[in-house]
């Protein structure tokens, strides 16, 4: 596990990132790092986090921050690295190994250079360092007054190890190779003497006499007029000295690098991120005694910068290479790539050959080239390769030598000691790159829309770049108006046109590169979903073999069009919609589609049969048998795990079958998702495809299909709390199920309206829809769907207290589940029962019971009721007066639920949280929690829970000394709840004294 603090606040767990949540959580996490293994008090991250005026509920923020970072890096496997946060009296305290964090690693390398007397190894070792850093230091997280205050020493080591750095290039007589860099820092540290004292240097061993003489007088002017001080005595020196040309400026001629070819171009101007690149670059490159040629490619779609990563490492290895650079465009996306024959003769000439002497035939060419570059330390950059073919001829034959690669080709068949896949900018890298094309001050003030331009940039280095050059050149075009134009996909290759740049343009070059049949597949690959396709929708979509359509794809996929991820295929977005454009004219285009439809239809089908709700509809998807092996095996194994994966392809389908008038198509597609959604809780998604289903079943006169769209719909709006909707669609749908004729989904719908009816208090009509969901049941054998309404009706048992009865039909649904193997529903029913063991006193048994409904249900993978059981074991432990043990499963509760769309669960387990934190005598985040848990629950219309908040809202004000409030609470609580009869109305009356 490392941490990155030199830049955006990061984290890897065996190099893959760490999602640290939110930015003051991160900004927590940074105060921890900085102080590792020491004690940070509560209120100094209080101040820091909110510098200006707390909140009351400011620690316990800090604490649910805490407690989240814990359960991330737990998650991460943070022990197994030595990564501990502990809570520890009056503060917090990060356990962690210091080399971890990238600050100790960097002050670690700063120190090592000052040890060093070699000034090749100065370089390479703060080449390192400074390699860390990302941007400024907690960049994102931190105001700007907050960060400077925090990390200024970490701003000034850097600065002097850039200044160290540079200091030991002068003295190896690399004095122009470091102007350009002394500019850029005296621009942003206009008052740094040293800074200044260097570049004059630079200047003047470059026979720039003048230019560094007129940089003192820059900052003459600038230190008299605004501070009103002169420069300091030796850099007055230096300017004399300048003046007199003293030699002793001059380095000894024996001290300066042997002479060779110096061809590598300039930096690109505002170069941000890929530091990491670099670092990896520069590793592989540097040449090892008694090693083999280090060879790399960096490779990646059009527009990722290639090119600009190249020449910047190349640049930092300049000290490694000191007999020459060689760099050559070999033209590999043009229409005639360089003959390497004619490249040969070029770099022959380069290092001294003279013309005539140039051999003429490759073979010969290849052998002066080897024999040239023998005993020499050379670098060899090979921008914008075609093959593996135009490569080989161009390597050295010399191990202390090294090449460089850059292409939009794989190159897979060439020796090499490592492929790097370059890909896009991460948010934070991507706003970085237009802070400083645009500037700070412009891009601060729109925010949202610079964040929205560079995702829909899709982080490509050249589109970002585009746009930040016509912001910079148009001061009246705004970032939001920008933003707009981007969001319009129709015309957003339009907008990313800049001078001679144009993100098409580059596309195009590797899509004329491709044979007739690539290119067929390429331009039907653009009706693929954002999500990407697994390679039997590839075959689907191409109407080809898996053997044939693999083939396609992977050429693809080495040439950098299409990404392949694990299990897919998909595309960058703006090579994408650049697809669709070639898409537009394209006759395959509709029978492509139908194929793939058609594909989703059958699989969607069978793997909806496979699921706890699915299988209830009735129709005959078309004929269709995948050649791809494992595909049906992959369903018949995890049939919602395919669907987590699949789901967004079948919601586009459906979206573009409705608008297309295919009724009964739109139908058919909606109902292999809908049982998906329930499982999933994605009630969206469902309440979408049961409105375009309804519409569509309207259109053509479905009785069968209108029943099962007002079903979905009613089941949507019944678990997002709009009851009136829920109703609405509940009756219509039980109006018209005569005219269906399907017993199973008159169940169905009887059992959802009996849930619903429960839910808002009306526990007698509840009662009449289970029991004729019963009555149903007895004349069909569905001994799954029994169980089911076994647990509903005994759910409603338990709220009145009628535990006997509750328990008896709990009792029957777990044997019933436990017959059919079903591990989410024995847990889900096991939850139940333990509530009723707690109830009727058996607190031991109750814990026993749900310990294994939470162990049942995260193997079953249902967070959602996961997170319901660790609130039930919550309040087993509270009412057992383990309140430590009641709080852990709490918050991993919240932690749980958060991971879901259930805001009405975790909005209870909020108000459960804060009967224990009540308990605790912690005020402070009962109240934080009991404020949002409340907010949530008075709107959702369920009057039991609301009624349950109002107490622990009564036990908060009593705990305060406000006895009136209190009262007050407790009142409105036992009306609601003793209005429809629950149990606990009986808790309130013993605390009003009645």
């Amino acid at each position: 596990m490392e941490f990155q603090l030199l830049g955006p606040v990061r984290a890897w767990n065996d190099g893959r990132p760490i999602d640290l949540g939110v930015r003051k959580q991160r900004f927590v996490l940074a105060m921890m790092l900085l102080d590792a293994n020491k004690l940070v008090p509560a209120q100094r991250l209080v101040e820091l986090t909110w510098p200006e005026e707390a909140p009351r509920s400011a620690r316990g923020v800090i604490h649910t921050h805490i407690s989240r970072l814990r359960s991330v890096l737990n998650a991460a496997d943070a022990e197994r690295h030595g990564v501990a946060l502990i809570s520890n009296g009056p503060g917090y305290m990060l356990r962690c190994d210091p080399k971890r964090i990238d600050v100790n690693k960097f002050m670690e390398l700063c120190a090592e250079a000052r040890g060093s007397a070699d000034d090749e190894t100065r370089i390479r070792i703060l080449d390192e360092a400074l390699a860390l850093w990302e941007g400024p230091a907690l960049a994102s997280v931190a105001a700007e007054e907050v960060r400077t205050r925090l990390t200024r020493h970490l701003d000034e080591a850097r600065l002097l190890a850039m200044e160290q750095r540079i200091d030991a290039h002068l003295r190896l007589g690399r004095h122009a190779e470091v102007i350009h860099e002394l500019t850029e820092l005296e621009a942003q540290h206009p008052y740094r003497q040293q800074i200044v004292a260097q570049l004059m240097l630079a200047l003047h061993r470059s026979d720039r006499g003048p230019d560094a003489l007129t940089a003192y007088q820059k900052l003459y002017h600038r230190l008299d007029n605004e501070l009103g001080v002169e420069p300091a005595p030796a850099l007055r020196d230096l300017q004399t000295r300048i003046l007199r040309d003293d030699p002793s400026l001059n380095l000894n001629p024996k001290e300066k690098l042997k002479a060779g070819p110096r061809q590598l171009p300039p930096d690109v101007d505002h170069y941000t991120g890929r530091a990491r690149y670099i670092e990896q670059i520069c590793e592989l490159l540097t040449p090892q005694p008694g090693g083999v040629l280090p060879v790399v490619a960096i490779t990646g779609k059009p527009g990722l910068g290639k090119t600009a990563l190249a020449v910047r490492a190349g640049r930092r290895l300049v000290a490694e290479f000191p007999d020459g650079q060689l760099f050559i465009d070999l033209q590999g996306n043009g229409p005639r790539p360089r003959d390497p024959s004619e490249v040969l003769a070029r770099f022959l000439r380069d290092l001294g050959v003279d013309g005539a002497d140039v051999p003429t035939t490759l073979e010969e060419r290849v052998g002066l080239f080897r024999d040239r570059t023998a005993g020499r330390r050379i670098l060899v950059v090979l921008d914008n390769a075609a093959t593996e073919q135009q490569v080989r001829p161009l390597i050295p034959g010399n191990s202390e030598c090294a090449v460089l690669i850059t292409s939009r080709r794989r190159l897979t068949g060439l020796d090499m000691r490592q492929l790097v896949d370059l890909d896009v900018l991460d948010q934070a890298d991507a706003l970085a790159l237009l802070r400083d094309l645009i500037g700070e001050d412009r891009l601060a003030s729109a925010d949202a829309s610079a964040r929205r331009i560079a995702d829909l940039c899709g982080g490509l280095p050249l589109a970002l770049r585009i746009v930040g050059t016509k912001l910079r050149s148009r001061p009246h075009l705004t970032v939001e108006t920008l933003a707009e134009r981007l969001e319009d996909e129709r015309t957003r290759l339009d907008e990313l046109v800049g001078g001679d740049r144009e993100i098409r343009a580059s596309f195009l070059l590797s899509y004329d590169s491709l044979d007739a049949e690539h290119q067929r597949a390429f331009r039907l690959l653009a009706l693929m979903p954002d999500n990407g396709l697994p390679p039997w929708a590839v075959a689907a979509v191409l109407g080809v073999d898996h053997r044939t359509s693999e083939r396609l794809v992977e050429d693809l996929v080495d040439v950098n069009l299409v990404e392949a991820v694990p299990g897919r295929y998909r595309f960058h977005d703006l090579i994408r919609l650049y697809a669709q454009e070639k898409l537009a004219a394209d006759q395959e285009r509709d029978a492509a589609r139908t194929r793939i439809v058609n594909a989703y239809l059958y699989l969607g089908k069978r793997a909806d049969a496979l699921l706890e709700f699915g299988g209830l509809y009735q129709f005959e998807p078309p004929p269709f048998t995948p050649d791809t092996p494992g595909v049906l095996a992959e369903i018949d194994r995890g049939p919602a795990a395919w669907l987590d994966q699949e789901y967004p392809a079948i919601l586009e389908a459906i979206e573009y079958a409705a608008a297309h008038g295919q009724d009964e198509l739109t139908c058919r597609l909606s109902a292999t998702v809908a049982a998906f959604f329930e499982l999933r809780a994605q009630w969206a998604d469902l309440k979408r495809v049961a409105e375009l289903s309804l519409a569509a079943a309207e259109r053509f006169s479905s009785p069968y299909w209108t029943a099962y769209a007002l079903f979905a719909a009613g089941l949507a709006a019944r678990e997002t709390r709009d009851f009136r909707r829920a109703e609405e669609s509940f009756r219509a749908g039980l109006k018209i199920l005569p005219q269906a004729d399907d017993p199973l989904l008159e169940v169905v719908t009887l059992l959802s309206v009996g849930v619903a009816e429960r839910l808002q208090g009306r526990w007698d009509e509840a009662a009449k829809y289970f029991d004729g969901c019963l009555s149903v049941l007895d004349a069909l054998d569905k001994p799954r769907w029994r169980a089911y309404t076994l647990r509903e009706s005994g759910v409603l048992d338990r709220y009145r207290g009628n535990w006997e009865r509750a328990e008896q039909r709990l009792l029957a649904a777990v044997d019933t589940f436990e017959r059919l193997g079903d591990q989410r529903w024995i847990g889900a029913s096991l939850r139940e029962l333990g509530i009723v063991r707690r109830h009727v006193g058996d607190l031991t048994g109750s814990l026993e019971i749900l310990i294994r409904s939470r162990d049942e249900l995260r193997a079953a993978g249902d967070p959602r009721r996961e997170g319901a059981a660790l609130r039930c074991l919550a309040e087993t432990h509270r009412a057992v007066g383990s309140l430590d043990e009641a709080r852990a499963c709490a918050e991993r509760g919240l932690d749980v639920l958060e991971l879901t769309l259930d805001s009405h669960g975790l909005a209870c387990t909020r108000i459960v949280l804060a009967d224990v934190l009540i308990d605790l005598g912690d005020l402070d985040g009962a109240r934080a929690q009991l404020d949002k848990g409340l907010q949530a629950l008075s709107v959702s219309r369920d009057p039991r829970w609301h009624g349950k908040a109002l107490i622990t809202q009564g036990r908060y004000l009593a705990a305060t000394g406000d006895t009136t409030g209190a009262e007050a609470a407790w009142d409105t609580a036992h009306r609601l709840l003793s209005g429809v009869g629950a149990v606990e109305a009986r808790q309130v009356s013993e605390l009003l004294g009645r």
